[in-house]
């Protein structure tokens, strides 16, 4: 099945388009390190080169920094629309119906303009037109490329299709998502201090040679202005590059 099948305009989040503002705080991210090392570690304005050097990792970095985000929100939301559908059926709704009525109450507390919202109003629109609600979850599986999502649809497929206790099967898979959801949720709230210190960490070394440059510029001066120096100050940026790669993969767990 091609992503998109059953609602073109629907988005793939499988990958990360920025906006404008992202692309303008890329953009000034990459200057201001440009400019740090230019001074910093070579005290030449050739250091602005580096710019372009910088553009790709901070590029990658930000894009995966914001679509980590936007994974976990659509992963807390979809497990709030399950948990709101599984009340509605326990209600007497139907499991169609169950979703019109889930999407109501999602949007009272996180508006129309919350992911999910858009997603299942695509859903229940297309639900009305007779496109089966399975494929329409697999639809969106497939497009938001989230692991969670893809094992309930497989499990709503198969239940449906297989008949047996169905709600017992729907409930005991929202628990399931529910608990994982929260989890990485619980996680996350840790991982974030943790990302704090390594982001404090990782401006050590330019606050010490900034300290040092103006206390005491006479320590510096003879790295400056000459290749030896100069290859000196790029073996030790290169050695930060590598420990910066190292201490993001650390905190980047995955549940």
């Amino acid at each position: 099945m091609e992503a998109g099948q059953y609602g073109r305009d629907m988005q793939d989040y499988k990958c990360y388009r920025m906006d404008g503002k992202e692309q303008l705080l890329c953009l000034a991210v990459t200057l201001l390190l440009s400019g740090m090392v230019s001074w910093l570690f070579y005290q030449s304005p050739w250091g602005m080169v580096s710019a372009a050097a910088f553009s790709i990792p901070v590029k990658r970095t930000l894009r995966d920094m914001l679509m980590r985000k936007r994974k976990g929100e659509m992963l807390f939301q979809f497990k709030e629309m399950l948990q709101m559908a599984s009340t509605a059926i326990k209600a007497g709704y139907s499991m169609e119906n169950a979703f019109v009525q889930a999407r109501e109450e999602f949007m009272k507390l996180y508006g129309s303009h919350a992911i999910m919202a858009k997603e299942f109003g695509n859903i229940n629109r297309q639900v009305a037109l007779n496109v089966p609600l399975e494929k329409l979850l697999e639809d969106l599986a497939e497009r938001s490329g989230i692991e969670e999502i893809a094992s309930f649809t497989q499990v709503f497929g198969f239940a449906k299709r297989g008949g047996g206790d169905f709600m017992k099967i729907f409930n005991n898979t929202v628990d399931k998502i529910r608990q994982k959801a929260e989890a990485e949720r619980e996680i996350e709230t840790v991982m974030a201090a943790k990302r704090m210190e390594m982001n404090i960490m990782n401006m050590m070394p330019f606050g010490i040679l900034f300290y040092v440059g103006v206390t005491s510029p006479e320590f510096l001066e003879p790295l400056y202005g000459n290749w030896l120096g100069a290859g000196i100050m790029t073996a030790c940026l290169a050695a930060y590059g590598c420990a910066y790669f190292i201490a993001g993969k650390i905190v980047n767990i995955q549940v």
